[in-house]
């Protein structure tokens, strides 16, 4: 389960895992656009990507009902030394500071493994591209 740590700021959002770097949605966009060599990865659960994603995102969901031995298995297969940017779709990080975490402990440096400032949530709200399944009445 993810860690909470407190704001001593009333109103001001909790942030998770404030050792993780966080990367803002607009830097974001940009290495998407200058197609830069980044992993961005989408933690959340499969079902959920399907319908709802950053384009060019890999899914290698964070739960331990989507993950476990599978998705050690697959941020192994992860090159160290690329930057990865891993997002969730709540504000503070929970589940992508998590798996970020994962992949410090498999090797990659710190520099290297960033969470999207705001997560899904943010980058759907400025507009910026995603891939959404229609949905049918």
């Amino acid at each position: 389960m993810a860690q909470e740590n407190a704001s001593p700021i009333p109103g001001k959002k909790q942030v998770i895992h404030p050792e993780v770097q966080r990367i803002p949605a607009t830097e974001l966009r940009d290495l998407l656009a200058k197609k830069a060599d980044i992993v961005v990865i989408d933690v959340n659960p499969k079902d959920f990507f399907d319908s709802w994603h950053i384009p060019s995102a890999i899914n290698i969901p964070y739960s331990s009902l989507d993950g476990g031995a599978s998705r050690e298995r697959k941020l192994k297969k992860i090159p160290v030394g690329k930057l990865i940017v891993l997002y969730c779709l709540c504000e503070e990080g929970a589940d992508s500071s998590e798996e970020a975490l994962e992949l410090r402990r498999l090797g990659h440096a710190w520099k290297n493994v960033k969470v999207l400032e705001g997560g899904l949530t943010q980058w759907d709200e400025k507009g910026y591209p995603m891939y959404k399944q229609k949905m049918t009445d």
